[in-house]
C-alpha cells in the first residue's frame, strides 16, 4: 500500500457535524478486495503470492489477467481468514479503475472493493532551534526509571519508511525486522540520508540509554525496536506503500506496541479490519493525530481501537501544527525533539510523529515494569494519570485527549496502586437543592486527598466528600511519587420539583384538650410513560464528511424525572448518484454503497454513542430505499442489509440510565466517501423516566428548612399547644422528584380568657344591660349567620339573659382613645370565674369616661391541665403616642387605631375590619399580614 510520507503532514480528519471532506490521494491503479468467504475457501496459500488462476479465476471474469500489473495477499494469514481474503492488485490501465471499480462490486464475489489510500508521514520540517531533549524532562522519565527499574523488554514494532538498524545509539536495542516491500528482504535499512523518518522515530522509541553516546529514550533499555520497512528503495521516501502489511506482519511476529507516524483522510474498511487483527491478538496500536491544525479525521489515527496522540510545545500548549479533535486520545511533547538520523548522526524534528512513539516508548516502558496489565488497564493508566493541560489550552478543552503523558504518574501511581482510582457518587449526581450527594474513591492507607470544587479547594481531606452544591468535583491523590487527579461527572441540581400542597389553618384555645388536625392536600403523581422530541427540519444530506445543512437536533424540555430507558428513530435513504445537496433529487438505481453508512449519537450531557459503525452494512444489488430505524438496548443487533425495524445500538444506551433527560440531542450521521449521497429525514429521540412509576408522598416538619420530621402522612395532629401561632410546614414529594417547596401552615391558640370590647355608643345594649353582662356568669359569645353577635350568660340574681349585639363586630386590644369612652369587657373561654386587675371577679368590667392609658389584665380562676397561662392583656392607649401594633386580630373582630407615628406587624384574620389612622407616618412592617377577606384601611389625618 502506499502512504506519502511528506515532512508536512497531510491532510486530517475529524468527524463532526461541521467538517467538510478533502479529497483523498490514492494509490495510482491500486485496489483492495476482500472475498466473500464461500469464495475464499480456494484461497488456500500461506504465502503472499496468489494464482489467479486457482484461487481467485471470478477476478478474470472482470479484469483481463494481461491488464494486471501485480496481484497478491498483503496480510497473508490463515487463522485469520478475513485478513487472507484480502487481495492488492494493481491496474497497468489506471484510467479505468473506476470502472473495473464499479464492475467488481456488481459482481458479487465480494465484500468490499475499495481503492488503496495514500498515507503521509506526520512531521514537521526540521527546527535546528531546539536541540534538547526537554521531553523526557517534561514527562518525568528519568524520575519513573527511579521509582521502577522495569522487567523484561517489550517489543515496539516501528512501521515507517526505513529505519537504520546499526545507529550507534539504536543497534542495542534493535530486535529482527522486515522489509515489506519485498518477500524475501529482511533488511529495514534506509538506502540514502532522505529516509530519515523512520530513523528519528525510532531513536524516540527506544534509543539506548546510559551509553555514554548520543541520547536517552523513555524506554530506558527496556523497550526493543521492531524495524519494519514500508517504503522500496526505489519509492518516494515521503510515501508509505506498506503500512498495514507491515502492521500485520509487526503483530505475528511477537509486537506488543505498533507505532505508526503517518496518516492521512478516508476511511478504508481493509485498514480497520488489519487494526482489529492486531487488537484481538492484544497488540496495541498508536498513531499520530496530524499536523494538519484542524479537528479533521486522519487514518490510522481515527480508526477504532487505535490511541491517537496530539502534540505539545515545552509549555504543554498544543503545537501550532497539531491537529486536535474529540478522536484524541492522548498530548505528548512534539517540537524541537532530537533523535537519530542516518547516518549515526542526530537531527531534531517536530510533529506528531515524534509525539507518537514518545507515547509508545512509555507504554512499553510501563508494560515492561507490570506486564501483567491488560491493554484496557495500560490505555486507562496512561490517561488517567496524564497532568491536566486545559488551563494552557482553554480553546481546546476535551480535543487534545487525557492530558500530557507522564511517565512518573503512571509508573509510581501503579506502584502505589493508586493507577485505577476513579470516583462513584452516591446516591445520584442529580439532587435536589437541600440534599447532598456523597463523592468518594477507596481509601488507601497514606494517601493524601484534596478536593477541589470548580477548581477550588475544599477543606476535607479524607476519601470522600458530601457535596451540597452544584459544579465540577475533582479528587488529586498523592502517595510517594504518585500525583494523580480524577474528576467526578459534573453534580448537577435536579431542576424538577414537586408541586406545593395546599393546607388549612386552625384556631384553638389554650388547654382545650382538643386535637387540632392539620391537613395537606398533595397534587397527585401523574406523569406520561415517555417523552418525545421529533425533529422538524429539512432533510440533510451528507456525503464524503459533505453536509448540505444544519446539524440534526431535539431539544428535550419538558422531560420530568430521571432516564429509565431511551428510543433513537433514524429516518434515511442511501441514493445512488449525486453529493450532499442531492437529497431532493430521485435516486439514481445503481448499487447502493450501504458501507459507507454510519449513525452516532450526542447526548446533552456529552456522551457519545455508536448507532451503527461504518463498513456494518454490505453493499447492496439495489437501493433499500427511505428506511426508518429505532434503537433500543434489547433488540436485535443490525444485519448486513438497511432494513426498517427496531435494533439495538452499537454502544448500549445503558450508561445513560439516572442521566437528566432535557437538553439538546444531536444526531451524528456518517458517510465516508463521495458521490452518493445519504439522506437524513427523520430524527427522534423518545425517553422513558423513572416519573412514570411516581409515588406521592407528604411529609410534615417543624421547620420551613431542614428541621424535625413529625408526620409521614397527610395529616398532622397536634394538642395543648402554647399561646400564640405555631407553625407547622407541608411537603410534597412524587419519587424521582425533588420535593416541593414546604407549604406553611398555621395552629393560633387563642389566649384564655379572651377580652372583647364594646363601645357603648355602637352597639344595641343599654347601659343597665352592659352592668348585667358585666356582673353576671358563664358568659358565652357568639357570631350567627347573620353577622349578629350574641351575648348569654347568668346574672347575679341566678337568672338567665341573652342580648342581641347587631351593630358592629367587638374591639380587641389596643383600642385607641381620641376622646373620653364607655366600654364593656367581657372574658370568656373560661370554665370558671374570672378576675380583673381591678379586683373584680365577674365575667366583664364596664370603663367610663375612659382619656387616658389604661392596661386591663384578667385570669381565670380554674383548675388547669396545663401550665397556667399568663394574664390576657387590653389595653386603652392614647392616640398622640406612637404605636407599634403586633399580634393577631382574630376573625369576626374590629379594631381603630390611631396614633401619631403607627408601625404594624399584625396578623389580621378574617374577616375583621380594621382601621389605621395615624397624624404624621403609617409603617407596615415585615410580618404584616391582612388577609382576603377582611375590610383593612389606612390613612394619614387626626381622631381629634
Amino acid at each position: 500500500m502506499k502512504y506519502w510520507l511528506g515532512l508536512f503532514f497531510t491532510v486530517l480528519f475529524w468527524f463532526n457535524a461541521l467538517s467538510q471532506k478533502k479529497l483523498t490521494e490514492f494509490s495510482e491503479g491500486e485496489i483492495y478486495i476482500r472475498v466473500k468467504p464461500q469464495f475464499g475457501k480456494m484461497i488456500k496459500s500461506t504465502t503472499k503470492a496468489l494464482n489467479v488462476a486457482t484461487e481467485a479465476p471470478f477476478i478474470s471474469n472482470t479484469i483481463a489477467t494481461s491488464n494486471i500489473s501485480k496481484i497478491e495477499k498483503p496480510f497473508s494469514n490463515l487463522k485469520n481468514r478475513d485478513l487472507n481474503n484480502i487481495i492488492r492488485l494493481k491496474l497497468k490501465d489506471s484510467d479505468k479503475i473506476d470502472d473495473i471499480i464499479d464492475q467488481l462490486k456488481q459482481d458479487g464475489y465480494y465484500v468490499y472493493v475499495e481503492k488503496v489510500p495514500i498515507r503521509k508521514i506526520i512531521s514537521a520540517p526540521n527546527d535546528t532551534d531546539f536541540g534538547s531533549q526537554w521531553s523526557l524532562t517534561k514527562i518525568k522519565a528519568d524520575q519513573a526509571w527511579d521509582v521502577n527499574p522495569g522487567g523484561n523488554p517489550v517489543v515496539v514494532a516501528v512501521v515507517d519508511n526505513a529505519i537504520e538498524t546499526n545507529h550507534p545509539d539504536l543497534a542495542a536495542n534493535m530486535v529482527a525486522g522486515k522489509d515489506m516491500s519485498s518477500l524475501a528482504d529482511t533488511d529495514p535499512n534506509p538506502p540514502n540520508a532522505s529516509f530519515s523518518h523512520g530513523t528519528h522515530v525510532a531513536g524516540i522509541v527506544s534509543a539506548v540509554t546510559n551509553n555514554a553516546l548520543g541520547i536517552a529514550s523513555a524506554g530506558n533499555n527496556k523497550v526493543k525496536i521492531m524495524p519494519i520497512k514500508a517504503t522500496p528503495d526505489n519509492g518516494s521516501f515521503n510515501s508509505i506503500y506498506y503500512g498495514f502489511e507491515g502492521i500485520r506482519w509487526a503483530v505475528d511476529n511477537g509486537a506488543k506496541i505498533v507505532s505508526l507516524s503517518w496518516g492521512g483522510p478516508g476511511f478504508s474498511q481493509a485498514e480497520q479490519d488489519v487494526i482489529d487483527y492486531a487488537y484481538n491478538r492484544g497488540v496495541m496500536v498508536v498513531a499520530a493525530a496530524g499536523n494538519d491544525n484542524n479537528d479533521e479525521l486522519s487514518y490510522p489515527a481515527a480508526y477504532n481501537h487505535v490511541i491517537s496522540v496530539a502534540s505539545l510545545d515545552i509549555n504543554d500548549a498544543r503545537s501550532s501544527f497539531s491537529s486536535y479533535g474529540n478522536t484524541v486520545d492522548i498530548s505528548a511533547p512534539g517540537r524541537g525533539i532530537l533523535s537519530t538520523i542516518p547516518f549515526g548522526t542526530y537531527a531534531s524534528f517536530s510533529g506528531t510523529s515524534m509525539a507518537t512513539p514518545l507515547v509508545s516508548s512509555c507504554l512499553a516502558y510501563i508494560w515492561s515494569c507490570f506486564p501483567s496489565l491488560t491493554m484496557a488497564q495500560l490505555e486507562n493508566v496512561l490517561k488517567s494519570t496524564a497532568d491536566d493541560i486545559s488551563s494552557v489550552n482553554p480553546s481546546f478543552v476535551g480535543q487534545l485527549g487525557s492530558g500530557r503523558v507522564n511517565l512518573l504518574n503512571a509508573v509510581a501511581c501503579l506502584n502505589e496502586n493508586l493507577a485505577s482510582v476513579s470516583l462513584s457518587v452516591s446516591p445520584s449526581r442529580y439532587f435536589c437543592v437541600g440534599d447532598s450527594a456523597i463523592i468518594s474513591t477507596p481509601l488507601v492507607a497514606g494517601t493524601n486527598y484534596v478536593w477541589r470544587r470548580n477548581g477550588v479547594i475544599l477543606p476535607d481531606t479524607d476519601n470522600s466528600f458530601t457535596a451540597t452544591q452544584d459544579g465540577n468535583y475533582t479528587l488529586t491523590v498523592s502517595k510517594g511519587f504518585c500525583v494523580k487527579t480524577v474528576e467526578s461527572k459534573p453534580v448537577v441540581y435536579n431542576v424538577t420539583q414537586t408541586q406545593t400542597p395546599s393546607v388549612n389553618n386552625l384556631e384553638d384555645r389554650y388547654c382545650s384538650a382538643k386535637l387540632d388536625t392539620l391537613v395537606a392536600t398533595s397534587p397527585a403523581c401523574s406523569f406520561p410513560d415517555f417523552y418525545q422530541k421529533i425533529y422538524s427540519g429539512p432533510t440533510v444530506g451528507f456525503d464524503g464528511f459533505e453536509q448540505s445543512g444544519s446539524d440534526i437536533t431535539v431539544n428535550m424540555t419538558d422531560a420530568i424525572g430521571l432516564i429509565d430507558s431511551l428510543e433513537v428513530t433514524i429516518s434515511w435513504h442511501k441514493k445512488d448518484g449525486g453529493g450532499a445537496t442531492s437529497c431532493s433529487t430521485a435516486d439514481g438505481g445503481g448499487v447502493p454503497f450501504n458501507e459507507e453508512v454510519g449513525f452516532k449519537l450526542l447526548s446533552p450531557s456529552g456522551q457519545l454513542y455508536d448507532l451503527i459503525a461504518e463498513g456494518t452494512y454490505a453493499r447492496g444489488t439495489a437501493s433499500s430505499g427511505l428506511v426508518t430505524m429505532v434503537f433500543k438496548n434489547n433488540a436485535p443487533i443490525v444485519g448486513i442489509s438497511p432494513v426498517s425495524g427496531n435494533f439495538s445500538p452499537r454502544t448500549s444506551f445503558s450508561t445513560l440510565v439516572g442521566e437528566f433527560p432535557n437538553g439538546i440531542w444531536k444526531l451524528l450521521p456518517v458517510d465516508n466517501s463521495l458521490l452518493d449521497p445519504l439522506c437524513v429525514s427523520g430524527f427522534g429521540i423518545k425517553i422513558y423516566t423513572n416519573a412514570h412509576l411516581a409515588v406521592q408522598s407528604t411529609t410534615w416538619w417543624d421547620a420551613s428548612v431542614g428541621g424535625n420530621l413529625l408526620s409521614n402522612s397527610e395529616q398532622l395532629v397536634r394538642s395543648n399547644l402554647p399561646l400564640g401561632s405555631n407553625y407547622y410546614y407541608a411537603q410534597s414529594q412524587c419519587t424521582g422528584l425533588c420535593p416541593s417547596p414546604r407549604q406553611k401552615a398555621e395552629i393560633f391558640v387563642k389566649s384564655t380568657p379572651e377580652i372583647f370590647g364594646f363601645p357603648f355608643e355602637n352597639v344595641s345594649i343599654t347601659v343597665p344591660q352592659a352592668d348585667e353582662i358585666a356582673n353576671s356568669t358563664n358568659i358565652q359569645f357568639s357570631k350567627n349567620t347573620q353577622n349578629q353577635f350574641s351575648v348569654t350568660g347568668t346574672n347575679q340574681n341566678n337568672q338567665a339573659f341573652s342580648y342581641q349585639i347587631s351593630a358592629i363586630a367587638p374591639h380587641v386590644s389596643p383600642v385607641s382613645v381620641c376622646d373620653s369612652v364607655d366600654f364593656v369587657l367581657i372574658a370568656t373561654g373560661c370554665s370558671g370565674p374570672v378576675l380583673w386587675s381591678n379586683g373584680e371577679t365577674n365575667a366583664g368590667i364596664i370603663i367610663q369616661n375612659l382619656k387616658t392609658n389604661l392596661s386591663i389584665t384578667a385570669v381565670c380562676l380554674q383548675n388547669w391541665n396545663c401550665p397556667v397561662p399568663p394574664p390576657t392583656d387590653f389595653n386603652f392607649v392614647r392616640a398622640t403616642e406612637d404605636k407599634l401594633v403586633n399580634g393577631v386580630i382574630m376573625a369576626n373582630s374590629s379594631q381603630n387605631i390611631f396614633a401619631k407615628d403607627l408601625t404594624s406587624v399584625q396578623k389580621i384574620q378574617p374577616v375583621s375590619n380594621v382601621l389605621y389612622q395615624a397624624s404624621e407616618s403609617i409603617l407596615l412592617s415585615p410580618g404584616f399580614v391582612a388577609e382576603k377577606g377582611n375590610v383593612f384601611k389606612a390613612q394619614i389625618g387626626n381622631c381629634f
